[in-house]
């Protein structure tokens, strides 16, 4: 069915102007010295963590990783599962050892009622932050991203990553279009490992935060990334968006989806096998699903915010 890409110029309702946002997913995955993503924050729920490889890859360049109340647990068990060492500011071994993350988290949100007593000590004896609260009408990734936005933890991020000064370089040359008052030099991106399996309640609650993120004002980041252990999801702005698409490389898969989770909308593509345009997708009627890449680089053009998600490449 066809899907995403490139196509004519919408007006947005935040710019007059036409403005393409742009997008890399595989910027995280896979790192490349010659061309570092921005800084990042890792969120690890409490879900299986069923890709090591990857969960390491994008650990290891991450500016802050976070733990979601439980998702401590599911961090614990990887570590005694694959023999992960968790040690902060080492090296990276060499791929013949086991595998090991650059950082042990840096903290853990949440009311704190899913965490083992015995895991949460371990790790604040290691130097994890704890930061307990007891909302009972947030979710515990809601209490991970306002930790996020705060200024403490922007502080920190900066002023401890030694790549900071090329990043913010290559931050200001970013097209981006996020409502918010803070600079981009001061906003993280996000990569939330979670899965769709499993509850479906909770699957739908991973999709409605990607939704909530730019209604909530004590959320200030940068974009966000649902990582799952076969694709990547993240939410489409209104207007042109551009998403940048190695797949030749095998940095990511060529399967595509378009979803208009909140309501309809109207889509123009380029660089998908099956492009449409000004096509109108909604759920119960058509929706874009099983497209492929064919191209370095797909636009997609939308009247309403809608998901996108891609296969992940080979992780090594």
């Amino acid at each position: 069915m066809p899907s995403n890409a490139e196509g004519a110029e919408v007006k947005t309702t935040d710019d007059p102007k036409t403005m393409i946002k742009t997008w890399r997913p595989a910027a995280f995955l896979h790192a490349d010295p010659a061309n570092p993503p921005p800084p990042y924050a890792v969120i690890i729920l409490n879900q299986p963590i069923d890709n090591p490889g990857l969960f390491v890859q994008i650990c290891k360049n991450a500016s802050l990783v976070v733990a979601a109340d439980g998702g401590l647990n599911r961090l614990r068990h990887l570590s005694r599962q694959h023999d992960i060492a968790l040690v902060r500011d080492v090296p990276i071994c060499p791929p013949t050892q086991p595998l090991i993350t650059k950082q042990i988290p840096h903290a853990v949100c949440g009311d704190m009622d899913s965490v083992h007593p015995d895991v949460l000590e371990h790790y604040s004896n290691l130097g994890t932050k704890v930061y307990r609260d007891p909302d009972q009408y947030s979710t515990d990734l809601t209490k991970c991203l306002r930790h996020l936005s705060s200024p403490e933890w922007k502080q920190y991020t900066f002023r401890h990553w030694d790549r900071y000064q090329t990043l913010a370089r290559k931050a200001k040359q970013h097209e981006v279009s996020k409502q918010s008052s803070v600079s981009l030099d001061d906003t993280l991106d996000v990569l939330v490992v979670g899965s769709l399996g499993g509850r479906a309640d909770q699957a739908f609650s991973l999709i409605h935060h990607l939704y909530a993120v730019d209604e909530d004002p004590q959320i200030q980041c940068g974009d966000v990334y649902l990582l799952t252990p076969e694709s990547v999801i993240f939410l489409l702005r209104k207007g042109r968006n551009r998403i940048h698409t190695p797949v030749a490389k095998s940095q990511l898969g060529e399967n595509v989806g378009i979803i208009p989770v909140s309501k309809p909308a109207v889509i123009s593509t380029q660089g998908l096998e099956w492009d449409v345009q000004e096509w109108r997708t909604e759920f119960g009627k058509q929706v874009s699903t099983s497209n492929h890449v064919r191209r370095e680089e797909v636009e997609v053009t939308t009247t309403e915010r809608v998901l996108f998600t891609v296969d992940l490449g080979c992780i090594e």
